[in-house]
């Protein structure tokens, strides 16, 4: 009797990791969370976030007080949700950089990128592939303000090369296949 208690106590077990904010569940938890309803709302809020709950519960036929009760579970544990400011409305332009770096110093780097030019850049992260990276996500008026991002970024210690991009159309995602690939449905 023990040991199933500890069993069910251990299978609801959520740990959070600060450092990459994941969840750390047990496969119990994790498949009780993925069951083929829950797939089901996700995969449609994923498509259309702003979904009601009353259209989602009659386009997917389950009741709706069942539906409330696992999309709050779902968007407490599973999925995010945030707003963006959307720069290009206004006339701002956006686009990405991938700063070079030397010695390992991508984490530092990053934080001095956010420090120093609050006014540019919205997101940093490090990346690794044959070199250690730091991706910028960049907002600008014209290309003058973007040369001269570019230009003081490359006079920082450890940077040795800094490449930038500008979006010029966003044209959909597969956000759904993946999520659906992903999980073998």
């Amino acid at each position: 009797m023990a040991r199933n208690k500890s069993n069910h106590t251990e299978s609801s077990t959520v740990n959070m990791d600060n450092n990459n904010n994941t969840f750390n569940y047990t496969s119990k938890k994790i498949v009780k969370l993925l069951d083929s309803t829950n797939i089901k709302i996700i995969s449609e809020l994923v498509r259309q976030p702003n979904m009601s709950s009353l259209a989602l519960s009659k386009k997917l036929d389950i009741p709706l007080s069942t539906l409330q009760r696992r999309r709050a579970r779902v968007e407490d544990d599973i999925l995010k949700r945030h707003y963006t400011f959307n720069y290009r409305s206004f006339g701002g332009r956006v686009g990405d950089l991938i700063v070079s770096v030397d010695k390992g110093k991508s984490r530092e780097i990053a934080q001095a990128l956010l420090k120093k030019y609050k006014n540019n850049i919205v997101s940093c992260n490090t990346r690794i592939n044959s070199e250690h990276n730091v991706s910028a996500h960049v907002i600008f008026k014209d290309t003058g303000e973007l040369h001269e991002l570019v230009e003081s970024i490359k006079t920082m210690d450890y940077v040795h090369a800094v490449l930038w991009s500008e979006l010029v159309e966003d044209l959909g995602d597969n956000n759904f296949e993946v999520m659906s690939a992903f999980f073998g449905r």
